[in-house]
């Protein structure tokens, strides 16, 4: 099967094929027209996304009548970026061996290619685009952060210092090379990120960058000895969460999309991330704490009912800390890759700026002087 380079060239004949592979027709069935629609503009930048509208023909029951297709970007320098972090290969790795064995809501995956030897890879998922999707650079409300955060805990939970971990050899740890290359990538990307919006930064936040940078490696090995590991997302933020406001309380209530930086390592890493980059600075000062401890409460719940060696007080204690870890998600996006268009600088200098100062609004700077 040749594999599109755009999410644009994706043919009847290559989307029929993919389904076929995928089990979800048989040869009696094939696409005869497909409609693109692209998506995710500005959202992500390592990937492409498109929402294919699919008529058949043949017998085509249970056929899915829409599809996401996920492919690389087509810009080199973000695809190079993806490729040393091996992001695509995670991704499709998920698929093909975990998401089945998580609590977690995911899109069904029809068909996934995988193949690290020629750099091709290609997901055609589910489409869930009926539930509600919030934008992160508006930022996502205290409600709905509390659901995700709920989500996030059953992952977190489930997984909290399973020796099961061992079988997942293809996700690294935080602290393995693959991922302590981020420090490198943030004092290259540095430079042309303080260029293009550090005037846009909260005051301090240049030199807190420029103190982190040169720790970095440091700050991440330490954040992976104080507590056991679990499978953490990495890029759990409001634009990879689609919400069902119709149900209260279930499972099923919010789901996750983007599994390409996933890691094996400290959860408050996660919840960091999602509370730093996807809530306004305003509301992530009014319901910070509460957030963290309605996210460590189930964690606790999902684990059943204690979390040994990990009280709240060490989780909070941990979450000021990977405040600056936070920061390097702003930094090397717009330092070292094409941002596509106005939508995707605004969102990372959004996140630069929700970053830088939650790591100075909790005085997350002590934590350098020890390293």
């Amino acid at each position: 099967m040749e594999i599109p380079l755009t999410t644009a060239d994706a043919t009847p004949e290559f989307v029929t094929d993919a389904l076929r592979v995928g089990g979800v027709i048989d040869s009696g069935t094939r696409v005869s027209a497909v409609k693109h629609e692209p998506i995710g503009e500005g959202v992500g930048l390592i990937g492409q996304l498109a929402r294919l509208q699919l008529r058949y023909e043949g017998r085509a029951q249970g056929a899915p009548g829409t599809v996401i297709l996920k492919l690389p970007s087509q810009f080199l320098e973000n695809r190079a970026v993806a490729n040393h972090f091996k992001s695509y290969e995670r991704e499709g790795r998920f698929y093909e061996q975990l998401c089945d064995k998580l609590p977690t809501r995911t899109p069904r995956c029809y068909w996934n290619h995988v193949d690290p030897e020629t750099s091709t890879f290609g997901l055609l998922l589910e489409d869930l685009g009926s539930r509600t999707m919030i934008s992160q650079v508006a930022g996502v409300d205290q409600v709905h952060a509390a659901q995700a955060l709920q989500a996030l805990a059953q992952l977190h939970g489930t997984w909290w210092g399973s020796p099961a971990l061992d079988t997942v050899s293809w996700m690294p740890r935080l602290d393995d090379p693959i991922n302590l290359g981020e420090g490198q990538a943030y004092r290259d990307a540095w430079p042309l990120c303080r260029e293009r919006i550090g005037d846009e930064l909260p005051e301090g936040a240049i030199d807190l960058a420029e103190r982190t940078q040169a720790v970095f490696e440091d700050l991440m090995r330490a954040m992976t000895a104080e507590a056991p590991a679990t499978i953490c997302h990495g890029d759990f933020r409001v634009d990879n969460l689609l919400f069902d406001d119709s149900v209260a309380g279930d499972d099923d209530q919010v789901a996750v999309l983007d599994w390409q930086v996933s890691y094996k390592g400290a959860a408050i890493t996660d919840v960091a991330y999602f509370l730093c980059g996807s809530l306004t600075v305003e509301e992530r000062r009014a319901h910070e704490k509460a957030l963290v401890r309605g996210w460590y409460d189930a964690v606790v719940d999902a684990h059943g009912g204690v979390l040994a060696d990990y009280p709240f007080e060490l989780a909070w204690r941990q979450y000021r800390r990977s405040t600056l870890f936070t920061t390097v998600f702003a930094v090397v996006p717009t330092g070292a890759m094409d941002l596509a268009n106005e939508r995707g600088r605004d969102l990372h200098v959004a996140m630069g700026t929700r970053s830088f100062s939650a790591a100075l609004d909790l005085d997350a700077q002590e934590f350098l002087n020890s390293l």
